[in-house]
């Protein structure tokens, strides 16, 4: 057989044409998996007539113009379709790999395409050196392999993030491998990689990193928090401080009050029943005794009294209209500030309100209706404010000028209420007058029944009886009679159409308008419309069918108005054009009915006329059963016995007999594929037409189908397979129409061209089947022929077992008893041999990167062709890459870390495969250049852990080595504690005992000593105006210091900060002023980051700046009438306080002093502030003058004391 297929392609190839198609192969998947199946398609789809499908240089199949016919090794594994040239593989293997061509030789045609077979990726693990690590310090390698899988590719998760290569991650070993330098808290994972090639993936069970960080983000929380708007917490509260920060494993805390430890190592301070002396500077220390770092924050926190009571009352005399009013606040209490508010909005100075003794007293001069409302007084200091209840100020007015609420006319029989009304605090007292009498009091007066004589002026006094004034308002009334008829009456005669009609309407009353109305809506003058000079009488023009409707005429005077009942307005007229509604057609022993209508008022009588004789009378006439005879003219005559008119209308009636039968009958012989054919069409009765209709389908006339004249046969020329289907034909007239039952066409043919399905090769000892089919009606008959002797009768023929004298032609003949025709077709079967067994056996030694190596498939039977496979790949051969001319010998020279893999020999012949038992090459290399994973800078007293991986088969040895002395051996060395004599070189030697190299790398460490301490002091006692230095006191090695002010970094091109200067670590303040108060860091930095000190709070004393002395009273108490006396300073510290009176000091000190009235204290008190800390003293005085608080005499005796100057004088 394969020396037939060399001979058949020899004869193709010295007839092959140049003229190839482009085509494309398309499979159904690639890559794919061991053991699928795969389709290949041909696009665009075509069948060849000779070719080949090779696989590498194995051929498939062959394809020739009477079958094909498969190779031994594909026997069983491949199927074909000629017509579209797509080959189907089952049961794929790593040998099936490569290239796939359809070769065609007729038509010419050459196309490939390259499958990839691939194992499942499986056992996919992960690995770290270490999973407990420091942020920012510490190395992670993470390493990821699979057991078995071929191309494996690797991506990494850390979370549901994909991991990417930047400066602090980089993936090495084709991305197997996982580094991540300087490790941070959004470190610890889950870390998982996933391995994938082209038909699987699989991913890794996750590792976590147990990352130690922190602290940072120090908080701190006060419970309860600050009252809004206030500095400090009232005296007796309890307070506490919760202390907080990111930090892994948890922070251990420690507390500070102005600078002292406290004896509490929690993160919560609790501070129970405050006083003031516990105020002051608060500050939490977080430490994390793995990474060594610390972390602090200071908080100012201020106790003072509260105040406790706050009432508000007036003083003198209630609030009158344009006069003063006085409002005194009273406070239990220190305070710092009182607030006024009016209806909850703060009051401020202006020129009629003016506030007294440190704002207890609000005067308000000269007080207006907008002063009215709500009143509070509010006092605030640092722990509290408390407002006073709202005292109510209502102003006493009036009255202003009445307002009189009235109707200006109304109709006699009917009451009128007049209401008066005057704006007044307190409300007024009213009395009425009409046309100068007095009728009643009260603000409501309700004069009637009304008569004419009720019509005048009525007038309205308000007085007010605190006020004494009185104001008045008048109202005049006019009185009138109403309508009390309406109707509306026809002038001449009954409304026709076209002609003058009037109608009138009659009023009994007083009219002062008419108005008249159609349907609801006002008429106006128009050209068919007209009214009279008064609008009593409607006038209508040729009166028109528009005008139809209901009218309405309405009187109307000012107090009253009267509308006619509805007067319905019918025109006659008529009658118009008749309609006569009815069919033009009609079905005998039908009835028919005819509609008669025309429009007129009133309504028509009605005439019927058949052929010009009257049958009937009325709107309907029915005429019926039909027959032939009452086909004609049918006529309608409409008369109106008022206008004296008549209209006709007539309409053609025609009566026809209804289809009764129909039926398809077959004209000639039986159906004959490729012979005429014809049907006829029967009928019964009256027919207009005929159409015929296929499978429910309309036909029409065409090629191969014609109709007679009258469309009554359909004949088919030549009748095909296309024209079987159930047939009908219908019959019409414009009454009736019928459709015949179904004919159902079938037509006989065949037996065509037989189609044998069964191998063309076979393997001895194994059975074949042949199955044969042929289209035919009636179906066909079968006989089988094996090289011209019959065998067997049916369409399946089993041959077998097989023997080479099987091989040879085998032929089914199909025979079709009613055509009388045959058809025939053969298949080729060649007989073969299978493979035994095959093996793989090696040159010996270890396999040794750089040296040969030499692999050699051993077979026991015929192949015709061996490949070698490389995981699962077709070995690709190169420039080190050799295989012998039998394909038998695989050799490397030199031997390379890529060849290593799991590799098998697959051979074939046409009737099986067979594949050798993988043999796993391990090439032995190394090392290469080692890795170094750790810190290259740290701090004294640290440890440092350096990790070193080399890549190497077997794993290497390692050692370490510093400054040129070995110190370690291992892939892992861990210093410390670190020293400054622990700086330098760092190397480590990888050593591989099979390929007796080495190779080694170096990493330098430098060590910097650390921060010890950092301290802020001051040059002196902060006094504004003056010079102020703060310095930054450090203990170690650093790069630079910065400041901050209330946790930002100082600003010095900020207006506020003007006058600081920062030199040599010092803060200089030039000069000091109060804006410079706040709470100061300086920050030292290294290498390692910022260490900031202890905070400092700057308060500058000032002052005093200005001091006010008032003079509260007089007050009595008892028998005494006393003064108080306040002075205040604005200072820091709080100032002390002298008094003196007339420039001689007093014993009293303090901010307030009360003195008894007397003329013995009369004269000039000095308030002397002094500042103990700045020494700077102010002072300011204050007058008090007792005769001008003499109480003034009673109105009496002052009356009698100028009566006796009086009489004393006339007696001179």
């Amino acid at each position: 057989m394969e020396n037939f297929l060399v001979y058949v392609l020899g004869l193709v190839l010295l007839n092959f044409p140049t003229d190839l198609v482009a085509d494309v192969i398309v499979p159904s998947t690639n890559p794919l998996a061991v053991g699928s199946n795969v389709t290949l398609n041909v696009v665009p789809q075509s069948p060849i007539n000779i070719g080949t499908w090779s696989h590498e240089s194995t051929i498939i199949l062959f394809v020739y113009p009477t079958g094909y016919s498969v190779t031994d090794i594909y026997q069983g594994r491949i199927s074909f379709n000629r017509s579209s040239s797509e080959l189907f593989i089952r049961s794929l293997q790593l040998n099936d790999s490569g290239q796939y061509i359809l070769q065609g030789f007729e038509p010419s045609k050459k196309t490939a395409v390259t499958l990839i077979i691939q194992e499942p990726i499986s056992n996919v693990t992960l690995r770290a050196n270490t999973i407990d690590v420091v942020e920012q310090n510490d190395t992670v390698i993470l390493t990821c392999s699979a057991s078995s899988g071929s191309s494996p590719s690797y991506r990494w998760l850390n979370g549901s993030s994909l991991v990417r290569a930047s400066d602090i991650v980089r993936l090495v070993d084709g991305n197997s491998t996982l580094i991540l330098d300087n490790v941070t808290r959004y470190d610890k994972g889950p870390f998982k990689c996933e391995v994938f090639n082209g038909i699987s993936n699989e991913t890794s069970q996750p590792i976590y990193l147990n990352v130690r960080y922190g602290p940072t983000n120090l908080t701190m929380r006060i419970i309860p928090e600050m009252t809004t708007g206030h500095t400090a917490y009232r005296t007796g509260s309890d307070i506490t401080l919760s202390c907080s920060a990111e930090s892994v494993p948890p922070a251990s805390y420690m507390w500070r009050f102005n600078g002292a430890s406290l004896e509490n190592p929690s993160p919560q301070l609790s501070l129970l029943n405050v006083t003031e002396n516990q105020t002051g500077s608060y500050t939490c220390l977080a430490h994390n005794n793995v990474t060594l770092r610390f972390a602090l924050l200071t908080r100012i926190i201020k106790v003072v009294e509260p105040i406790s009571a706050v009432t508000l009352n007036h003083v003198g005399k209630l609030p009158i209209l344009d006069q003063s009013f006085t409002l005194h606040c009273e406070v239990t209490g220190p305070v710092d500030r009182i607030y006024w508010l009016k209806n909850g909005q703060l009051i401020s100075l202006n020129n009629k309100t003016l506030f007294y003794m440190d704002n207890n007293t609000m005067v308000i001069n000269s007080i207006q209706f907008s002063d009215s409302g709500e009143y509070y007084c509010e006092a605030v200091n640092a722990a509290n404010n408390l407002t006073s209840k709202a005292y109510q100020l209502v102003v006493n007015f009036g009255p202003e000028r009445p307002a009189v609420t009235s109707l200006d006319i109304s109709m006699t029989g009917h009451n009128v209420t007049f209401s008066c009304s005057a704006s007044s605090q307190p409300p007024s007292q009213f009395s009425w007058f009409f046309n100068g009498s007095q009728v009643a009091t009260g603000s409501v007066y309700e004069a009637g029944p009304l008569t004419l004589a009720s019509q005048g002026e009525y007038t309205c006094v308000a007085f007010n009886n605190v006020t004494g004034r009185n104001s008045t308002a008048s109202k005049t009334l006019t009185v009138v009679a109403p309508v009390t008829m309406t109707m509306i009456k026809v002038e001449g005669a009954q409304p026709i159409l076209n002609k003058t009609f009037s109608l009138t309407c009659e009023t009994t009353g007083t009219v002062f308008s008419i108005q008249w109305m159609r349907n609801g809506l006002l008429l106006h003058d128009d050209e068919t419309t007209q009214f009279s000079t008064d609008n009593k009488t409607l006038t209508f023009n040729f009166v028109q069918h528009s005008d139809n409707g209901d009218y309405k005429c309405s009187a109307f005077n000012p107090f009253s108005n009267m509308t006619s009942p509805d007067y319905r307005l019918i025109i006659n007229f008529g009658p118009e054009m008749a309609i006569i509604a009815g069919p033009a057609l009609g079905e005998t022993g039908h009835n028919m009915t005819f509609n008669c209508s025309a429009s007129s008022q009133p309504p028509s009588q009605f005439s019927w006329f058949f052929n010009g004789s009257l049958v009937a009378t009325g709107s309907v006439y029915e005429a019926g059963p039909l027959t032939l005879a009452s086909q004609g003219e049918y006529t309608c005559v409409a008369f109106n016995n008022v206008t004296g008119r008549n209209s006709t209308a007539s309409k053609t009636l025609t009566v026809v007999a209804p289809v009764t039968m129909t039926m398809i009958k077959v004209e000639g012989a039986q159906p004959i594929l490729n012979k005429t054919f014809s049907l006829t069409c029967e009928t019964t009765g009256t027919v207009f037409s005929i159409q015929w209709m296929r499978n429910g389908l309309l036909l029409h006339d065409d090629e191969t189908t014609q109709f007679s004249t009258d469309n009554k046969t359909l004949t088919f020329n030549f009748v095909q397979h296309s024209d079987n289907g159930d047939y009908k034909c219908s019959a019409f007239n414009p009454f009736s129409n019928m459709t015949s039952p179904d004919y159902r066409l079938i037509i006989n043919f065949g037996p065509e061209m037989p189609i044998i399905a069964g191998p063309a090769l076979g393997e001895t000892g194994h059975n074949v089947t042949f199955n044969c089919s042929a289209s035919s009606q009636p179906p066909s008959q079968f006989s089988w022929f094996f090289n011209g002797s019959q065998v067997a009768t049916g369409s399946v023929y089993e041959a077998g077992p097989l023997t080479l004298a099987s091989q040879g032609e085998y032929t089914c003949v199909a025979f079709n008893n009613v055509t009388g025709r045959n058809s025939t077709a053969s298949k080729t079967l060649t007989i073969v041999v299978p493979i035994i067994s095959v093996a793989i056996s090696t040159s010996g030694g270890q396999a040794v990167e750089g040296d040969s190596f030499t692999m050699t498939c051993n077979v026991i039977g015929q192949p015709v062709s061996i490949q070698w496979w490389k995981n699962s790949i077709l070995v690709h051969l190169d420039n080190t890459t050799h295989i012998s001319m039998d394909n038998r010998i695989l050799t490397f020279n030199p031997l390379q870390q890529s060849d290593q893999g799991e590799y098998k020999c697959v051979t074939s012949n046409g009737v099986n495969n067979r594949t050798s038992n993988p043999y796993t090459l391990l090439v032995n290399y190394g090392p290469e250049q080692p890795i170094i994973v750790g810190v290259a800078i740290a701090q004294t007293k640290q440890r440092v852990t350096f990790n070193c991986s080399a890549s190497s088969q077997p794993p290497s040895q390692f050692s370490w080595f510093f400054n040129g002395s070995l110190v370690a051996t291992g892939s892992v060395y861990e210093t410390g504690p670190l020293t400054l004599a622990s700086q330098g070189e760092y190397t480590c030697v990888a050593f591989n005992n099979v390929t007796g190299r080495n190779s080694t790398a170096s990493k330098t460490l430098t060590v910097v000593e650390a921060i010890k301490s950092l301290t802020v002091n001051q040059s002196t006692i902060p006094i504004a105006s003056a010079n102020l230095t703060l310095t930054c006191d450090a203990v170690g090695i650093y790069d630079t210091i910065y400041w901050t002010k209330n946790s930002l970094s100082l600003d010095l091109s900020n207006t506020l900060n003007t006058g600081i200067i920062i030199s040599n670590n010092s803060l200089h303040f030039v000069p000091v002023k109060v804006s410079n108060d706040g709470i100061y860091q300086c920050v030292a930095i290294n290498v390692f980051g910022p260490y900031p000190s202890p905070q400092y709070q700057l308060l500058v004393n000032y002052g005093p700046l200005s001091v006010n002395v008032s003079l509260q009273g007089p007050m009595r108490n008892g028998s005494e009438v006393t003064y108080t006396m306040q002075c205040y300073a604005d200072s820091r510290p709080t100032t002390e306080y002298h008094w003196k009176f007339n420039n001689q000091s007093l014993p009293e000190t303090g901010p307030s002093m009360v003195v008894v009235k007397s003329l013995k204290n009369a004269g000039i008190y000095t308030c002397v502030a002094i500042n103990p800390v700045t020494k700077i003293e102010m002072s300011n005085t204050i007058s008090l003058d007792v005769t001008g608080h003499s109480p003034a005499p009673p109105f009496l005796s002052r009356v009698c004391l100028m009566l006796i100057l009086l009489a004393l004088s006339h007696t001179l």
